[in-house]
């Protein structure tokens, strides 16, 4: 029957080639927002990594990590460096860094922490920050630049940077009474880290020598550094502080004492926790594009099945032929769902070899232009099930023009 399927097809090519790539690429496209969709999940929920705990004031958890993760919106409140430090002592905390924002530098935000931000600080699981140039910042007066930053700015190793009061919105005065130099460029990384620049807390607290209320009260030009002891450049408020346990079985217990905390209002954050919140509403747009992706299936589905109906009225003297060498209606029935079938497997095999090839070749610029980095797969265990489905609707809907076959030759085998 298959060498029969075979040579029936050939002499159709042309019309079965066309609704074979048109469902290829229905299936292209479904294939490809599946696997961008789960891409993007993964890194969006590695944005930041080998982090435990978030600990900043008293406010939503989904507040915290936008702000201190994604860079989105403004802290409403700091909590004291003295909180941070008491947090440090304890005997469960294997490590801490605080970070302090607020300012920006041409639209990208400022983050003022300590060095070792660069040494606890992962991304994409357990993926370390590295420097494509230079070295993190040694001096108060050095800053390590994004991969985003230094490419839309031009920067490099030595150039020069001055920082605006405010983000956003509500950017206001600039620092121009001292200048940071680039120091180190980091690596993509494909996060938010990208689009960052990063100053030591004591150069971040020293530029705000002189200012009260968001107004500058008198210049640093004027003003003598050598007097400056380093415990004066020591902040009084940060924003947040990232924080790693010695073992994360006592995460939930270190929330909670946080909580509690008599001193201060403040509260610990589970990134991976709110991470799967936030995900939960911005990965409703992703499914209005998979939904868009199964109507253009269904579409090409309704295509092969208009074709092959259509094709029943031209292939009169071709089933007239099956029948005189004694086809019955049945097999002529099942040549149809095996025709269907053909096409279907072969426009998955199409669009799994193309996607595939292309995540692979593709893998660098997928990073750049949308920092996400593909899984390089054949097929994953989810994407069985959804070409399962598809080919399931495919022979089903083949039967409706089996079905008119199998009663026209019964018909025609009666009369």
């Amino acid at each position: 029957m298959f060498k029969l399927l075979f040579k029936s097809i050939r002499s159709r090519m042309l019309p079965v080639s066309l609704i074979t790539i048109t469902l290829m690429a229905s299936m292209v496209l479904l294939l490809s927002i599946e696997r961008i969709q789960q891409a993007t999940k993964e890194g969006f929920n590695q944005s930041i990594s080998g982090v435990d705990a978030i600990i900043g004031p008293r406010s939503s958890s989904l507040e915290i990590v936008l702000y201190t993760v994604f860079h989105i919106g403004r802290p409403t409140n700091n909590i004291t460096m003295k909180t941070v430090d008491d947090i440090r002592q304890r005997k469960d905390i294997d490590w801490l860094v605080p970070i302090a924002l607020g300012d920006s530098h041409q639209g990208f935000r400022v983050i003022a922490t300590e060095k070792d931000y660069f040494q606890h600080i992962k991304y994409a699981g357990d993926k370390p920050l590295s420097m494509s140039s230079g070295l993190a910042f040694n001096r108060i007066s050095e800053a390590v630049i994004g991969a985003d930053v230094a490419k839309k700015l031009n920067y490099k190793i030595g150039s020069s940077l001055q920082i605006s009061h405010g983000s956003g919105e509500s950017i206001g005065m600039k620092h121009d009474d001292f200048s940071f130099k680039v120091s180190g460029i980091l690596n993509k990384t494909g996060t938010p880290i990208d689009q960052a620049i990063f100053v030591d807390l004591k150069g971040y607290e020293l530029i705000h020598i002189g200012w009260q209320s968001g107004k500058k009260l008198f210049s640093l030009d004027r003003f003598d550094m050598s007097s400056v002891t380093d415990d004066e450049l020591t902040p009084k408020t940060v924003t947040a502080a990232f924080v790693g346990l010695k073992s994360k079985l006592t995460l939930f217990k270190f929330a909670k004492n946080i909580q509690m905390y008599s001193d201060e209002a403040i509260s610990a954050v589970i990134p991976g926790i709110a991470l799967s919140q936030l995900w939960s509403v911005i990965g409703l747009v992703d499914k209005g594009f998979e939904l868009l992706s199964w109507i253009i299936i269904a579409i090409s589905l309704i295509a092969m099945v208009t074709l092959i109906i259509s094709s029943i009225e031209n292939r009169k003297r071709e089933m007239t032929i099956y029948r005189a060498n004694g086809a019955s209606a049945f097999f002529l029935s099942k040549l149809v769902v095996f025709e269907a079938l053909l096409i279907g497997v072969t426009a998955i095999i199409g669009a799994i070899v193309f996607v595939t090839i292309v995540s692979y070749l593709a893998t660098d610029q997928i990073n750049v232009v949308l920092g996400i980095t593909p899984k390089f797969e054949w097929v994953s265990l989810e994407e069985i099930k959804i070409f399962g489905i598809i080919l399931l609707a495919g022979v089903l809907s083949s039967l409706v023009p089996a079905i008119m076959v199998f009663r026209k030759n019964i018909h025609l085998g009666l009369s």
